[in-house]
């Protein structure tokens, strides 16, 4: 029995060698993996991509609408968007460019006016409403 009893402790050695190697070659527990840089840079691709995403729907909006700063984020954010994703995109619009919330106050200002009489005083009202600063609002009703 005493010689049974030396045979299998090597075994337990092998053993564990063998599933160390295997870890090894899989990746685990190793910070060299080809795999652990791929996936930490996983979600700022992501993210970048999602912003990417509601900068296009943004311009796809005001292509043929117009919106407020906060109307074009609460848009974005009914279709999905994420509330950081939709204020990030609407940011890079603005500092592309791309949006002159003046101009959206004047172009709402006129989609109201085609449909319904305002007096000016309820045009800048609705447009404060919409979102527009007082200041865009004047705008608006006084360009329209």
């Amino acid at each position: 029995m005493i010689d049974s009893q030396k045979k299998w402790p090597w075994a337990a050695g092998v053993l564990a060698a063998f599933v160390m190697m295997i870890g090894v070659v899989a990746g685990f527990g190793t910070t060299a993996s080809p795999h652990a840089a791929p996936s930490a840079q996983t979600p700022v691709i992501e993210l970048v991509s999602e912003v990417s995403k509601a900068v296009a729907k943004a311009r796809d909006y005001l292509a043929y609408t117009s919106f407020s700063k906060s109307g074009l984020i609460d848009q974005l954010e009914y279709e999905g968007f994420s509330s950081s994703d939709s204020s990030a995109a609407v940011n890079q619009l603005e500092a592309d460019g791309g949006v002159n919330w003046y101009d959206q106050a004047a172009k709402k200002a006129r989609e109201y006016r085609e449909y319904s009489p305002f007096s000016r005083q309820g045009l800048i009202e609705q447009l404060e409403f919409e979102g527009f600063t007082s200041e865009q609002a004047v705008y608006g009703a006084d360009h329209s």
